[in-house]
């Protein structure tokens, strides 16, 4: 009887213990928000809006304090074939969309890089098709894109004192 009590209370131990799970790599950036900028030479504003939503959602949180940091994005898309023939009424294109970005403090400069990415896709004989294949190549690139640059924003140390990382 000894043992099977003594048994039982060491599994509810062993529960308990084990249920606390706190992920080891994941880094939350508290402190200031940062104020985004996205700027395009394109006529069409959705890329420019969707990378605006998506960068806010991944780096700025409800808790964040207003602050002096900005963040200025410059989009720009080219598009060119790619001389691949699918069949007689259907080619390939190929989307390139470059960012630049500039990570501003109030008096200085704290990074700036450029991020590329490619995308192909095809176009046909139906014109619907192709503002759909185009639309899906821009909105996964622009998605992909904004994951990167979230990251080096997020993953960048500052030595700015009022920047804390968990």
């Amino acid at each position: 009887m000894k043992k099977f009590l003594f048994f039982n209370i060491l599994i509810i131990f062993l529960f308990t213990l084990s249920c606390s799970y706190k992920p080891l790599y994941q880094k939350k950036f508290s402190g200031q928000k940062i104020n985004i900028f996205v700027k395009s030479k394109e006529k069409y504003e959705n890329d420019v809006s969707l990378m605006k939503l998506l960068l806010n959602e991944k780096i700025n949180y409800r808790s964040l304090k207003p602050s002096s940091l900005k963040l200025v994005v410059s989009i720009e898309k080219t598009s060119s074939g790619l001389g691949i023939n699918k069949d007689l009424h259907t080619y390939g294109q190929m989307l390139i969309y470059n960012v630049n970005y500039a990570f501003y403090d109030q008096s200085s400069l704290l990074s700036s890089g450029n991020l590329t990415k490619k995308a192909s896709y095809n176009i046909s004989s139906n014109s619907y098709s192709n503002i759909v294949s185009l639309e899906d190549a821009s909105q996964k690139l622009i998605s992909s894109l904004s994951e990167n640059l979230s990251n080096i924003i997020i993953s960048e140390k500052s030595n700015r004192k009022n920047l804390k990382w968990l």
